[in-house]
């Protein structure tokens, strides 16, 4: 091997071998060792779904004879709460401040998609839908307009997911129904003249629920004999009664309504004036037949007249529900006391057991811990809805 040749191998294997040394950390003034290739950044969690329980504080309905807050008294807030610790976690509206008009109130609320709500907005006699991201921001108006505020120029009330992703919504003694762009789709769905044992004059609907085959159930909190629930198909019509069923007395008229699919269990809130008397302020639970809409086998799951013998806990005036079938957690909006002018509304969670219907109904529903879930303030005056909701947080390691 020549000379040259010996060099130029001698120099690539030094080459070579000093490539396959590991970097030389310098240390710091600290002690800690550093180097001039900083270690690759932790990968991420994946995005963690969270529950929440959204709450709207406006304008609601109590049963008749029970005062409520109205449009300027009520919180007109609409915040979320930690469905395990109860805890509040931001305001994310306030009906008080712009963009909301003067006389704006909150009365429903929907979980839209992954990121937002919907808000059935109150002003006077005319209503209006926005969407509303979970972690507050940017309200939009959803829908066409002005041709919501036409529809819905009578008494807005409540509103509902349809089984085929469009919405239903109550205003007096209609229902109206828009698909997902927000396009009404009838004129109305159902009227207010539904017939047989639905009722002649169904002017006061309070509340909607859907059940698993669509069909629509509603309330009436017309006077007797008028107040009773009533089920229609999901395809509307007018006339198209599939059922209706009585309140239990007739000084009580449903307040909130919610549908149990995983049992086919229709809840029903009720409330009036008194508690002295039964079925007046209660909580009833029906079975539902999802091919005929009938509505039968009332069970009372909850009645304030035996507080605090049978129930330790008082559910009076309720004004929203909204179950957690993922946790088996209802969520109860109640006034603090029984006057009937109402001061203030907590929330109550209670363990739901379906199994216990119709067996031991007084265990249907217990609370757990002597304190309501969500006390009363000044954000509770008074919850016009509740809905339960997943709000992806993103975490890293």
């Amino acid at each position: 091997m020549s000379t040259v040749k010996y060099f130029v191998f001698l120099i690539s294997m030094m080459a070579f071998l000093t490539s396959c040394q590991p970097p030389v950390q310098e240390t710091g003034k600290d002690g800690e060792g550093s180097s001039s290739n900083p270690p690759a950044e932790a990968p991420s969690t994946p995005e963690a779904p969270t529950r929440r329980l959204y709450v709207a504080s406006g304008q609601c309905y109590s049963g008749s004879g029970i005062t409520t807050f109205n449009a300027t008294t009520a919180s007109n807030l609409i915040f979320k709460v930690n469905t395990t610790t109860g805890s509040r976690e931001g305001i994310i509206a306030d009906y008080y401040a712009a963009p909301a008009a003067a006389g704006d109130s909150p009365l429903s609320l929907v979980e839209w998609d992954a990121h937002n709500l919907l808000v059935f907005v109150r002003n006077g006699t005319k209503g209006g839908l926005e969407v509303l991201p979970k972690q507050g921001g940017t309200r939009n108006v959803f829908g066409t307009n002005p041709a919501i505020s036409t529809i819905l120029a009578t008494t807005p009330q409540a509103m509902q997911k349809s089984s085929d992703g469009g919405l239903l919504l109550i205003r007096t003694g209609f229902i109206e129904k828009l698909n997902a762009s927000g396009i009404r789709q009838a004129s109305p769905h159902v009227n207010n003249n539904l017939g047989a044992t639905c009722g002649t004059s169904n002017a006061l609907y309070t509340n909607i629920a859907v059940s698993n085959s669509g069909h629509i159930i509603t309330a009436n909190a017309a006077a007797s004999p008028n107040n009773r629930l009533i089920s229609v198909p999901g395809a509307g019509a007018n006339g198209s009664c599939s059922s209706g069923v009585a309140a239990p007395a007739t000084t009580t008229h449903a307040t909130a309504l919610v549908f149990d699919r995983t049992h086919g269990k229709l809840i029903v809130a009720y409330a009036g004036n008194t508690i002295a008397s039964a079925n007046v302020n209660s909580i009833h639970a029906y079975d539902f037949d999802e091919t005929t809409g009938v509505i039968s086998n009332d069970q009372i799951i909850y009645d304030a007249n035996q507080y605090p013998t049978v129930y330790p806990y008082l559910l009076f005036g309720i004004s929203a529900m909204t179950l957690d079938e993922e946790t088996n957690s209802l969520y109860v909006a109640t006034a603090i006391s029984n006057a009937t002018t109402t001061i203030n509304y907590a929330i109550e969670k209670l363990a739901y057991n379906a199994a216990k219907i119709g067996v031991t109904n007084s265990e249907v529903l217990t609370r757990s811990g002597g304190l309501p879930f969500y006390n009363y303030g000044a954000d509770t005056k008074c919850i016009s809805s509740m809905v339960v909701g997943t709000e992806s947080v993103s975490l890293t390691q």
